[in-house]
This record gives C-alpha cells, structure tokens and sequence, in this order.
C-alpha cells in the first residue's frame, strides 16, 4: 500500500521545513528582502495562513495590476502583485511546490530545482551546436497574461489531482477570481495565468509541457526557459517543422507567437538566446541586454543629479546611492523568481567578458556623474580609487573571481 502523504500545508508548518526554505532564499535575496521574509515565515501568522488554506479559508485581498516597462523600450508588460504578506506565503508555497518538479521535461530550465538555463548554454559549447545544427527560435508573446486558466486548470489538476486536494483548490481559487485593483478601484477581468505572482512559474512550465515533451523527441537539444523557445536540428526543413509544430500547439492553446523574434538560424549564424549572443562558437553578452543595463542604470544616475539639482542633495550621497543600485543590478537576484543574477547566470555562461569591459566604463562614469552632478572632464575629478571607497566592484575582475572559484 502506498503510504499517505500529508497536504503541503501542513507539511510546511514544520520548523525543519522553514529553516529548509529560508536557506535556500538566502542566497537569491536582499538583505532587506530576506529580513522581511524570514521575520513572516518563522512567525505564527505564517502557520495560521497555511491551517486557513488547508481549511479553505481564502482571506486574500485583490492584487494590484501593475504595468511594468520592459527594458529600454515604451513597451508594458502586466503582472498581479499582492500585499507583502501574501506575496511571503505564495513564495513559500511554491517552493513547497518544487516537489512536482521530477514531471517536467529534461529540456525545461525556468523555476527547476536542480536544473538551470546555464545547463543549457554548457550544452550548447560542449557540443558546439551553434556552428553545426539548425535553430529553431521561437518565443511567445506575452506568455502569463496570455495564459487561460480554461486550458491550465484541467492540466493542474492531471498532476495535484487526488494527491493534494487543498493545494488543487488553491490554485484554482487564484485563477478563478478574475478581480484585481487598478488605480484603486476593483476591475473584473480576464488576468491570464496571474502573471508576477510566485505561483506564476509553476504555471508556466505546466502550460506548455506537452510541447516541451514532444519537440525534446523530435529534434537534437530542445530547450525552453518560461516563454523562449530554441529547437537544435540537423536540417532547415525540421527546424521549420519544429516551428510548424510550436505554432500549431501555442494556437490551440490561445497564446500567439512575437514573429519578429521566431526565425530559423542555419549553422555558424550568430544567435541570441536569453541575452545571451552566440558568435563563432564564443558566448558573450547580447547588444539588447547591453543596452538594457546601460538605460535602466542610467535613468537612476539622471534621476540622482536632478535630486542633486533641485533637493540639494549631497554628491557623497548620490554616488554612494549610484554605486549600491549598480551592485544590486549586477550581484543580487531580483525579487521574482523567474529574474536571473548577472552572477548566477551571466558570469556562468559567458566565455569572453568584452561586454563585461565596456559596462564597467559605463558604471564608473554614472558614479562620476552622481558624484560631481557634470557630463563633462569636471566628472573625472572623482578619480577611479574614490570610485572603490564606495564599494564597488568591477564586473571583469568579479566575473574571473567567480570563474575561478567555480573550477576549484
């Protein structure tokens, strides 16, 4: 007979299992995050929130619907935050949930448990796929938001079904709701597969895990992280079948294709996958993800100088604020699970650091200009070793640090 497990709920309860959580969120958060997650997770509002989901209690407020900017373009992406309470309890629960993890396939390197995209890439350059097989690109226009619970709900309970009825309902419960806030006043709407909610990633890979299984049978490396799709093939005409297939499977499932970004790429082209530019057999960081960086950095440092500008604030302050958003951008993981670390990611893949090179030059100027408030040789008063009293940390010498501890 097999034996009867207890429902995630309360199985999450247990000291042991809290410890097991906040370990593992210690190496991916903030200081200020973590604080604030450990000071909910080791606190009896945490257990009582588990006992009221295991009893269907389902006190939520409604999420807010938040429009964010993707990259440096004008471009909106929308995702569904909820209080900080709630946000601590989902990202609790759907690390319980990595225990599902062994039903995805070996080709699926988003939110796995001990499987990542940098897998993916050291698979590319063992092999040097990228100058003898075909690519199959492809990637799906606003995936979460584009999700329908219709289609997930049914897959989610395939998996959780009789397993973890109260785990089952939950979920159900959040996509089912269909209200949010927007600007303060309560809109009932269509809100996809909840888009920026932790429970977002476990939906994800479920969505789209048939097509994972099926394209991993049909080509010579298949992988997909989230909503970007690459298929390795020995020929065009089965990288276009690959293409044929995703449109057919996406299609059915109410989710359409960015078609500016799905191509066949023939053997010895450059490729761009996940920000990351594949060139003669070489790996290093993608002109988008550059340009990224240096818009979001700096759009801070303009917004330091005007505050120096009109508030009077301290140009000692300001480089200091300058210096700590750029470490938090490159060494720290943002706080949705799906967000890669410059670290964790970036430092493991790439095999040149040239664009590593020309971001440090980027970032030593934006303090210069947040120290001194000019653009021009004025900001070069603040000489590079006042630059390293702030703390920070060139990106060339941090990536060979971290190259080589990862040899020994």
């Amino acid at each position: 007979m097999d034996s009867v497990i207890a429902p995630l709920f309360e199985r999450l309860c247990a000291r042991e299992r809290r410890d097991e959580f906040l370990q593992h969120r210690s190496r991916r958060a903030s200081n200020e995050e973590y604080e604030g997650l450990e000071a909910y997770i080791l606190s009896d509002a945490c257990e009582s929130d588990l006992q009221a989901l295991l009893a269907r209690e389902y006190d939520f407020p409604l999420p807010r619907r938040v429009q964010l900017r993707k990259g440096h373009s004008d471009r909106r992406r929308t995702v569904y935050a909820y209080p900080e309470r709630q946000k601590n309890l989902m990202k609790y629960i759907t690390w319980g949930m990595l225990e599902y993890d062994d039903i995805f396939s070996e080709s699926l390197y988003s939110f796995r448990k001990k499987r990542g995209v940098a897998d993916a890439f050291r698979r590319i350059a063992r092999e040097d796929y990228a100058r003898s097989l075909y690519v199959a690109k492809a990637d799906v226009h606003d995936y979460g938001h584009s999700i329908r619970p219709e289609h997930l709900k049914p897959m989610i309970e395939g998996i959780i079904g009789p397993r973890d009825p109260a785990l089952l309902d939950f979920l159900v419960y959040l996509l089912d709701r269909g209200e949010y806030l927007s600007d303060g006043k309560v809109i009932r709407g269509d809100m996809g597969g909840l888009p920026g909610i932790p429970m977002g990633s476990f939906f994800n890979n479920v969505y789209l895990m048939d097509l994972d299984r099926t394209l991993e049978q049909q080509s010579v490396m298949y992988c997909r992280y989230a909503d970007d799709i690459a298929v390795f093939t020995n020929t065009r005409a089965e990288a276009q079948d690959a293409l044929d297939t995703i449109r057919t499977a996406t299609g059915n499932l109410g989710i359409a294709l960015n078609e500016e970004k799905t191509q066949v790429i023939a053997p010895g082209e450059d490729i761009e996958l996940l920000g990351i530019e594949i060139r003669d057999g070489q790996m290093d960081v993608s002109d988008h993800t550059l340009a990224k960086a240096r818009t979001k950095l700096t759009h801070y440092a303009d917004k330091l100088v005007r505050r120096e500008q009109r508030e009077g604030l301290p140009h000692q302050q300001a480089a200091m604020m300058m210096a700590r958003r750029i470490d938090r951008y490159f060494y720290r993981t943002g706080n949705e699970e799906h967000e890669l670390s410059w670290r964790d990611f970036f430092f493991r893949v790439l095999t040149r650091p040239d664009s590593l090179h020309a971001l440090d030059l980027v970032c030593q100027d934006l303090i210069r200009r947040a120290a001194t408030g000019k653009r021009g040789d004025a900001r070069y008063r603040f000489r590079y070793k006042d630059i390293q009293t702030l703390g920070y940390r060139p990106l060339v010498s941090e990536y060979y640090r971290y190259r080589e501890s990862m040899s020994k």
